[in-house]
C-alpha cells in the first residue's frame, strides 16, 4: 500500500526557520569577531635583488622580471587580504613617504627600521617587506618578513624557492609563501609567545 507523502507540520516549519536564523546570527557574529581581531597590515613594495649574470649585463633587473615582481606583489596582496588574520590597508596615505624611502634606501627590506616608521604613519599593526632574490634563471626565491609596528620585532617570515623563471613559477611561489610558509611561521611565533592564533 502506498503511503501518502509526509506533510510538514507548521510547528516543525517554525522550528526550522528559528534554527536557520540562529545559525546565520552565530555565523555573522563569528565573522565580526574575526574581523575585529584582524591585524591591520601594510605591505611595502617588493624589492628585486638581482645578482644574476643577466642582471649584471643589463645593469639591473630585466624588464620581464620587474613585471613579474609587480604581478607577484599583487598576488601576495590578494592572498593576504583573503586571510582572516589580516586586514590589508591601502598605502595611499603614505605613498609619498614610501617613495622617499625607496629613493633613500636601495632596498626596503633592509632600510634600517624605516619599515616600522612607515607602518606607524599608516596606522598599521603589522608591516611586511618582501623581496625576490635572483641568482640565475634556476636559482630564484621569494622572501617576506612581518614586523610588529609597535615593537619593531619580527613576528613572521618565510622564503620559498621557485622552479624556473616563468610567470607560473612566480605566482605559485607567491601563493605558497602566503598560504603555507608565512602563515605557518606567523601562527607558530604567536603560539610560542603565548598569544595563540586569532
Amino acid at each position: 500500500m502506498t503511503r501518502p507523502p509526509a506533510v510538514e507540520r507548521p510547528r516543525d516549519s517554525r522550528l526550522r526557520y528559528v534554527a536557520l536564523a540562529l545559525a546565520l546570527l552565530i555565523g555573522s557574529h563569528a565573522t565580526a569577531v574575526s574581523a575585529q581581531h584582524a591585524k591591520r597590515l601594510l605591505i611595502l613594495p617588493f624589492d628585486m635583488v638581482d645578482s644574476s649574470l643577466q642582471g649584471d649585463m643589463n645593469h639591473g633587473p630585466l624588464e620581464a622580471d620587474v613585471a613579474r615582481l609587480q604581478r607577484t606583489e599583487a598576488v601576495v596582496h590578494r592572498a593576504l587580504d583573503d586571510q582572516p588574520d589580516f586586514n590589508v590597508i591601502r598605502d595611499a596615505p603614505v605613498a609619498d613617504r614610501i617613495h622617499d624611502a625607496q629613493r633613500t634606501y636601495r632596498y626596503l627590506y633592509a632600510c634600517n627600521g624605516c619599515e616600522t616608521d612607515l607602518g606607524k604613519a599608516a596606522d598599521a599593526d603589522l608591516v611586511m617587506t618582501g623581496w625576490v632574490q635572483k641568482v640565475s634563471n634556476l636559482i630564484i626565491n621569494i622572501n617576506a618578513a612581518l614586523y610588529d609596528v609597535e615593537t619593531g620585532e619580527t613576528v613572521g617570515g618565510a622564503s620559498v624557492d621557485m622552479r624556473g623563471n616563468t610567470d607560473t613559477a612566480w605566482r605559485d611561489a607567491a601563493l605558497y609563501l602566503v598560504q603555507h610558509s608565512l602563515l605557518d611561521n606567523y601562527h607558530a611565533r604567536r603560539k610560542k609567545s603565548g598569544h595563540g592564533p586569532q
